[in-house]
């Protein structure tokens, strides 16, 4: 499902405008991401919850070589679903 497949939907379900369902998924998606920049987590009960975790400096061989390459340390967002999400996709 596309982005604006998901508005239409969520507009059909709660009888909002097109224009304006885009302006509350828009501030919601900036308001978690400005949330994982912050490096606070983000958790919807029965949902899942979205966290910034680090990962460590490391290095790697490429495949087919004896290449070495280090990669440098990063932030990553890791998703765990909740209980209710992971039943209802069973």
């Amino acid at each position: 499902m596309k982005k604006a497949e998901f508005i239409a939907q969520v507009a059909t379900k709660s009888g909002l405008s097109k224009k304006d369902t885009e302006a509350v998924i828009e501030m919601a998606l900036e308001t978690i991401t400005d949330a994982l920049v912050k490096r606070d987590s983000v958790a919807f009960l029965g949902f899942g919850s979205f966290t910034a975790v680090r990962k460590e400096a490391r290095e790697i061989t490429i495949p087919g070589t004896t290449k070495k390459v280090q990669v440098p340390a990063k932030y990553s967002v890791r998703f765990k679903p909740g209980k209710l999400l992971k039943e209802a996709v069973v």
